[in-house]
């Protein structure tokens, strides 16, 4: 099986094409773009298939073309496989988001019972094809892209419709499709991450006491604007150890900066003086303003009550008929077992998907009162 493959460059081209796809009922789409020494990705490629040819859409030619827009909003469902990083390379390039949208990582979460199926395996489970993973880490926007790389792109959609049509059956005999049609909305509503839980990337913040937490709290959000701003990675502004030292020491001016690791002059000279306004913004904060302690994994209290929970939530996805990783990931996880330890009610995010919030409530209140 090998479809026609077809380089797009030329506007009025795209302009024809993606009038054509809107009489479609569904495209196969996938993405291809560098992240190395950004904080956004930089769009390289955007494969279409129909699922009678596959289409080359050569980004660095074409734009943030309008067509494109009104093509990825509109019309036909558009299937990707393991879409959260497609998401967020189509917000930045296009300031869109695909809709309405399938993943076929989830519907194969479903249908499987094994979450994180990646595209070839998907393609040999269903499809008997195996295909090779040479291009995986090439230079995408260089161009000409050779004939290997056209090819490894060609084929991210090529099998995609046909797998999809497999899957669709087996949901439709679970009665799971729309369950899946929730969870991949989902996934375009919470594709912008919120920048006040930055903080929770550094995990040891358990080590630090309720100012020190803040002091982290805030760091963190100002390296996430700051990264943003200079579009470069969070590493290459501030590591999470080094957030985790100043929050620590919390150094009142520059020259105790002096001893802290990863504090280099340089760092200093760029970033000291935002360092010491978060710091300084803090120390106004009133003790019934800070945040609770965290409770230490390594406890007991700690120990006992993850145990619980994800005794509970194994449970509930046993009598829902989906994978517990589907029911939260482990950030949310992590956050619920912390609320229990300090005897509070954890709180499930009121955006997500009915089939799972109402029942997650139910069972968070339930593991508060046994508690209490």
């Amino acid at each position: 099986m090998t479809l026609p493959r077809i380089w797009v460059d030329d506007p009025v081209q795209l302009e024809q094409l993606c009038n054509q796809w809107q009489q479609q009922q569904e495209l196969a789409m996938d993405t291809e773009f560098i992240r190395t020494d950004t904080f956004y990705p930089k769009p390289a490629l955007l494969q279409v298939s129909d699922g009678q040819t596959c289409y080359l859409l050569d980004v660095l030619k074409l734009g943030k073309a309008e067509a494109l827009r009104r093509l990825l909003t509109s019309g036909p469902q558009k299937i990707f496989h393991s879409c959260s990083e497609d998401l967020e390379m189509l917000a930045h390039w296009l300031g869109v988001l695909p809709q309405p949208l399938i993943d076929t990582q989830l519907a194969a979460a479903l249908v499987e019972q094994e979450t994180g199926i990646g595209y070839q395996r998907l393609v040999e489970r269903f499809l008997g094809i195996v295909l090779e993973k040479g291009e995986t880490r090439s230079d995408w926007l260089q161009r000409p892209l050779t004939e290997s790389q056209q090819k490894y792109a060609a084929q991210d959609v090529e099998f995609l419709l046909p797998a999809w049509h497999l899957l669709k059956e087996k949901l439709l005999q679970q009665d799971l499709l729309q369950l899946l049609e929730e969870e991949s909305q989902w996934l375009v509503t919470d594709a912008d991450p919120v920048p006040e839980d930055a903080w929770l990337r550094c995990k040891q913040a358990w080590r630090l006491n309720s100012r020190q937490l803040a002091v982290l709290q805030q760091l963190a959000l100002w390296r996430e604007e700051k990264a943003r701003q200079l579009n470069r990675p969070r590493s290459r502004v501030a590591s999470d150890n080094l957030l985790q030292s100043l929050a620590e020491h919390q150094p009142q001016h520059l020259a105790a900066f002096t001893g802290i690791e990863e504090a280099t002059p340089g760092w200093i000279k760029r970033y000291g003086q935002d360092i010491l306004n978060c710091i300084e913004a803090v120390a106004s904060w009133p003790d019934n303003a800070l945040p609770a302690v965290l409770v230490s994994p390594m406890s007991q209290e700690y120990k006992t009550q993850r145990k619980a929970l994800k005794k509970e939530l194994d449970g509930l996805a046993t009598s829902l008929q989906v994978p517990v990783e589907l029911l939260a990931r482990r950030r949310y996880v992590d956050e619920w077992t912390q609320a229990l330890s300090l005897g509070q009610t954890p709180e499930v995010p009121e955006g997500w998907p009915d089939w799972r919030r109402v029942p997650l409530e139910a069972l968070m209140q339930d593991l508060s009162e046994k508690k209490g």
